[in-house]
This record gives structure tokens, C-alpha cells and sequence, in this order.
């Protein structure tokens, strides 16, 4: 089947290096319409973007790579772009995630090293920067993901009401901790490991001003690596005496947990909707693990306990 884009790509290419002189293979898979694709020319190799304009905001990626590079945070140094055509050349960080460091093995230091990028990140001054707010719309909208592809059709109208107001807790919870620079998708496989002092950042199009938890919540509750509990505590416990939060440690961890279940919540329907609607059925094979995050904050707060009937 003929890939128009590809071709295109491969012409934008052509015309920025001035020849034909390179190669270029697939890279990743990405749950959004975007694609990356690897170019070897000579002894360099650089990271193509394919970003469908109609799809995909390529000018806002480009604006929050500027925004953690300006602050030694390693993102992705961008080369070249094409707004129009959605098209990026950028820096290649290479292709051994974080996830593929940790070789199916809980490492200390690597994740004290995520969690010190993490709160240099949300040091960042956002003052003069034009991002979103992670506001209550969209919290909401993203939990209604939840009810459009995961759960049944047929919830009664008081699972309904009962649904909607753990929505309002969460969205509470989420507006009332401290807001800082979100990354939205901070988990191991948007970490690139360079060296022991430094991961690359990538996937962060989509930053907003939101909880400081939210991102601590994709680090350590990820769908893709489960923690147990005493490793989950000690990181708890380095982010909340590395960030001086104020808010007593106890109160930290309700947020905490409660931002995780709004995560936890969306990435369930996300999930889903990846498979019904884009043919992704891969992530179905994580909805397990997602699932057992969103019910142990449902057997561990009465208050959402009626997720344990309607889940």
C-alpha cells in the first residue's frame, strides 16, 4: 500500500541534505498519529518526524523543546522543521529507553535520577510561556474517556451520578495541589537513557500547567513497570524531601494517589480506544496492570469504592 506521507518525507529529506545519500528506517511506534523514523547519513544519525498537521501540533512541540533545553533539561535539539508539511529533524537520543535500562530490574539510582530531572522540570519559570492549564474541562474530558470505550454501554443512571462525582474529588484533588510544568507523559518509555548522569526527555508536546503530582504519579504508577510498595514509598519519600513540599507527607500521598486514579482512569479508556479505534491492540496487554492501580485506591478510599462493582 502506497505511503504518500513517506515518500514526502523522504523528498523533504532529500532536499535538506541535498541528496539522496542516507537511510532511513522505522524508529518507534507512537500512540498518537505521529511516527519517527531513524536517518543514518555518513557516521551521524538524526530522528525524522512524521506529524500529520490535521492531527498534530508540531509548532507547540517545537516550543517546549526550546523550553527544557533553554533549562539543561535533554530534550531533542531541533534541526530542522516543516510546520506545514509536519515534518521535524531532530537530535537522535538513541534507542535505549529507560524501560530497556531497567531490564526487567527496579533500579535506585536510575529512578532518583528520573525524579531529579523531574523536579528540575518543574522548576522551570512558565511566566512568560503560553501553555494550557491542565483546568477541570480538561480533567473531565479525559475521564470521559473511561465511559466512551472502557466500561459498558449500559451503566445504570446511579453508576452514572456515582462516576460523576469521583470525577469532581479528582478534579478537585488535582486543582488544589501545588501547579508547575507538566510533561503529561513522564514514564519509562519517554526516557531515554544517555549516561548515568542523564536521560533524554521526549513526548512532551503536550505540556500544560497542572499538579505536581501528575508526573510523579507517570514515573511511578507507570503502565508499563510496576513497583512494589517499599519502592514505591522510598520515592515517595525522595521527591517529597528533595521538592521542600510544604503540605504535611500524609496529605502528599492522598494526591498523589488520587491524581494517579484520575491517570489511571483515562489511560483505561485511551487504551481501549487505541485498540477499537486505531487498530493498536498492543496496549490491551497493559490494561491489566492500569486496572490494578485504579482498584487499589477504590479498596483503599471508601469514598470510591463503588469502582470496584462498576470496573
Amino acid at each position: 500500500m502506497p505511503d504518500k506521507r513517506l515518500d514526502s518525507l523522504n523528498d523533504w529529506l532529500e532536499n535538506f541534505f541535498g541528496d539522496e545519500n542516507f537511510v532511513i528506517s522505522k524508529a518507534s511506534d507512537d500512540a498518537s498519529f505521529r511516527r519517527y523514523f531513524r536517518i543514518e547519513r555518513s557516521n551521524s544519525t538524526f530522528i525524522a518526524m512524521d506529524a500529520p498537521p490535521k492531527q498534530e501540533n508540531s509548532s507547540q512541540f517545537l516550543l517546549i523543546a526550546k523550553l527544557l533545553n533553554n533549562n539543561n533539561i535533554h530534550a531533542p535539539k531541533i534541526i530542522q522543521a516543516d510546520l506545514t508539511d509536519g515534518f521535524l529533524l531532530l537530535e537522535d537520543l538513541g534507542s535505549s529507553t529507560f524501560l530497556d535500562t531497567l531490564k526487567g530490574k527496579f533500579n535506585t539510582n536510575l529512578y532518583k535520577l528520573a525524579i531529579d530531572i523531574l523536579i528540575e522540570i518543574q522548576s522551570i519559570d512558565t511566566q512568560n510561556i503560553n501553555l494550557p492549564s491542565y483546568n477541570s474541562e480538561i480533567l473531565n474530558t479525559e475521564m470521559q474517556l473511561l465511559i466512551d470505550w472502557y466500561l459498558p454501554k449500559e451503566l445504570s443512571s446511579k453508576q452514572s451520578n456515582n462516576l460523576k462525582k469521583i470525577f469532581k474529588i479528582l478534579i478537585d484533588n488535582s486543582l488544589n495541589s501545588g501547579q508547575v510544568l507538566v510533561h503529561r507523559d513522564y514514564h519509562c518509555r519517554n526516557l531515554m537513557f544517555i549516561n548515568d548522569n542523564d536521560l533524554g526527555v521526549i513526548d512532551f508536546q503536550d505540556a500544560v500547567i497542572g499538579s505536581n503530582t501528575y508526573d510523579l504519579c507517570s514515573l511511578l504508577k507507570d503502565a508499563y513497570f510496576e513497583l512494589n510498595q517499599e519502592q514505591l514509598q522510598t520515592l515517595l519519600k525522595y521527591f517529597y524531601n528533595k521538592s521542600n513540599i510544604s503540605t504535611k507527607f500524609t496529605d502528599f500521598i492522598k494526591q498523589f494517589e488520587l491524581m494517579g486514579l484520575q491517570r489511571h482512569l483515562k489511560i483505561l479508556g485511551i487504551f481501549k480506544r487505541l485498540s477499537i479505534r486505531d487498530g493498536k491492540h498492543q496496549y490491551l496487554e497493559d490494561i491489566p496492570l492500569v486496572k490494578k492501580y485504579a482498584l487499589q485506591i477504590a479498596n483503599k478510599y471508601p469514598e470510591f469504592s463503588i469502582l470496584k462493582e462498576i470496573l
